[in-house]
């Protein structure tokens, strides 16, 4: 499936976000991951995933240049280096203090302008808002092809002499769909398990059924409010990127799993995203009446009585 669609990008670089922006689970992810990806184990090898720190500036603007998924730093794990202090003539040691940055970005579809674009994020979230620190950039994939990507060369469309010119990162690339068997969904913790079923599965709903009732009922694990929140952010990031022959199959399994275990069907999340956008629509709509109507020097009373908006509100617009 392209991403050729703006609300369909929207929607899962948004759903990465939610379940991965947390240290934790963006942790747990690597771990899992590194499994299966003998250059990701060598680079946890090095730090201590304890100290994984997310970079909340990654979700700004970087600059126009688009929006970074997820950026963290991480300290460097176990490495001493000397100090000034002497002690019995010698220098001691001391635990080293040193950061590494991670960009983390999440595609779908191939990219060939992946690596132009990891540039940019790591120069307005690295290097203008960090110290000088290596980066790792990790860019997780699920799609319907496998995919690879050129890690040493930066040009390489230009004669072989400029294909010394190396990225300014380690680049790696890691497919969702190779990062764990489905027989491990259990061993997993319950968010990541049904966001990475969702995630492998979104491009082959024929085969996500089973595992996807695995995944919902691990939620069971959560606080009730907590897991049906989750749940229904994930069902309507599938029902939005399903290619459309298999969506009713999957609205009517949907409703049947989640009455199962007591949680609302899929009807009931569209139906209250739907009034969202509403309430949100119709409250735009009445302050831009209100505005029109204060610009026009039309009285407090007429404003309050015409938009229902307080009059706290039509001062501050």
């Amino acid at each position: 499936m392209k991403e050729n669609n703006a609300n369909a990008r929207a929607g899962h670089d948004s759903y990465f976000r939610s379940v991965f922006k947390a240290p934790d689970r963006a942790a747990e992810l690597l771990r899992l991951v590194a499994r299966n990806n003998r250059s990701l184990a060598e680079f946890l090898k090095t730090v201590d995933l304890s100290t994984l720190t997310e970079i909340s500036e990654s979700f700004s603007d970087t600059e126009s240049f688009g929006y970074a998924d997820l950026a963290f730093t991480v300290r460097i794990a176990g490495v001493g280096c000397e100090s000034n202090d002497v002690k019995d003539g010698e220098k001691t040691k001391r635990s080293a203090d040193l950061l590494v940055g991670i960009l983390e970005e999440h595609k779908s579809s191939k990219d060939p302008n992946i690596t132009a674009q990891l540039v940019k994020y790591w120069y307005h979230i690295m290097v203008k808002n960090q110290r000088n620190i290596p980066t790792v950039a990790i860019v997780f994939y699920n799609g319907k092809e496998h995919w690879e990507l050129d890690v040493r060369t930066m040009f390489p469309d230009y004669p072989e002499y400029y294909h010394r010119i190396g990225l300014p990162f380690v680049l790696e690339l890691v497919d969702i769909g190779d990062s764990f068997s489905t027989n491990e969904i259990r061993d997993i913790s319950p968010k990541i398990a049904l966001a990475l079923v969702a995630m492998k599965y979104v491009f082959h709903g024929e085969k996500m059924q089973s595992h996807l009732r695995t995944a919902v009922k691990m939620l069971k694990e959560l606080p009730r409010d907590e897991a049906e929140n989750f749940l229904t952010q994930t069902l309507l990031y599938l029902k939005k990127l399903l290619p459309k022959e298999e969506k009713e199959e999957f609205k009517m399994d949907f409703i049947k799993t989640s009455e199962a275990y007591g949680y609302e069907t899929i009807a009931d999340a569209e139906e209250k995203a739907l009034a969202k956008r509403y309430e949100e629509g119709d409250l735009n709509a009445r302050r831009e009446m209100a505005k029109a109507l204060k610009n026009n020097g039309a009285s407090l009373n007429l404003i309050v009585n015409v938009s229902c908006l307080s009059e706290e509100e039509i001062r501050n617009l």
